[in-house]
């Protein structure tokens, strides 16, 4: 009979694994904890676009709370409570509902900033806090609804060895990754377009301004008057980073012939730059955004003060 649970990697690998994976799983605790308390304690940051942006951090401190360490087993470890169909499914499903949760607050980020630079008079009485609340609540529903689809149905063989190579080929494995694969890649190119309209919008009422008041405008200047526009598209273009190698993955694993070695190294990689995004926006958020860095700077400063108070008062006890 098989072990339950049997270390399938080299020592090396294993190494690799501790060192990454607890940098990620460090930074995505700590620095969305960070963009949480922030958006908490500083009340000029409760603006619509910085709901969605916390609503967002949430996701990612759960990616790296509960998809990391779970995704780390399965990559790690081989054996019966591992390898086998029926048992694989939930080692991945948190990292393709927060995934897909991830997607949805894009969707709503990218609306946000075209109401935000078409209508900028009319911007805060269309996305109220309450309607935010409300369309957060949607993209949670839709994002683990569509995350947990692939998963809903029973595998036809719940007996069947799934890890490495050999066996992971079946017609419903494949349809799952094809559907996967072409919604990623599909939905981010659906966004991009959305920036390039939102960016041309915003040029063409900044140059009208400029006009109006004799000014003369460049393109710096233009990039500072949208500052969280373009703080917003970058978030995406990381997410697209991070996230597009997946779609390769999955077309490898279902048409190209690999070893198990190959085929490992490549599930790696791209699990590694999708986890490492969840880490990825507290430090875009810190570096564009003056209110969020000095906030970031206040919550480490009370903690230090507050560290160094327990300290003396031990000290004196």
């Amino acid at each position: 009979m098989l072990p339950s649970f049997q270390l399938g990697v080299s020592k090396y690998w294993l190494i690799f694994y501790i060192f990454v994976y607890s940098v990620i799983f460090t930074g995505s605790i700590v620095g969305n904890q960070l963009v949480i308390w922030s958006f908490i304690i500083e009340s000029k940051l409760r603006r619509p676009t910085n709901f969605f942006i916390v609503s967002l951090a949430v996701t990612d401190f759960l990616t790296g709370l509960i998809a990391v360490p779970l995704g780390t087993v399965a990559r790690l470890f081989t054996g019966t409570k591992v390898c086998l169909a029926s048992v694989r499914s939930f080692y991945y499903i948190a990292t393709f509902v927060f995934g897909s949760i991830t997607i949805c607050h894009l969707l709503l980020i990218t609306i946000d900033r075209y109401i935000a630079v078409s209508q900028p008079l009319k911007y805060r009485n269309i996305l109220t806090k309450r309607r935010c609340k409300i369309l957060i609540t949607i993209a949670w529903i839709t994002g683990s609804l569509f995350g947990t689809l692939p998963y809903s149905s029973v595998p036809p063989e719940p007996n069947l060895w799934v890890c490495g190579v050999t066996n992971d080929r079946t017609a419903g494995v494949g349809i799952q990754k094809l559907t996967s694969a072409a919604i990623i890649p599909l939905t981010l190119l659906l966004l991009s377009l959305c920036y390039v309209r939102i960016f041309s919008i915003a040029r063409k009422h900044v140059e009208e301004t400029a006009r109006l008041q004799n000014l003369d405008v460049d393109a710096s200047t233009r990039l500072k008057m949208m500052q969280t526009t373009v703080t917003t598209a970058i978030i995406l273009g990381v997410f697209s980073i991070c996230w597009l190698p997946s779609t390769a993955k999955f077309f490898i694993e279902i048409y190209i012939e690999t070893t198990d070695k190959q085929l490992f190294v490549i599930q790696t990689t791209a699990e590694v730059l999708v986890y490492g995004n969840s880490m990825m926006d507290p430090i875009i958020y810190g570096y564009r955004n003056d209110l969020f860095r000095l906030t970031y700077k206040r919550i480490f400063h009370r903690l230090c003060h507050c560290f160094q108070s327990n300290t003396t008062s031990g000290t004196k006890k």
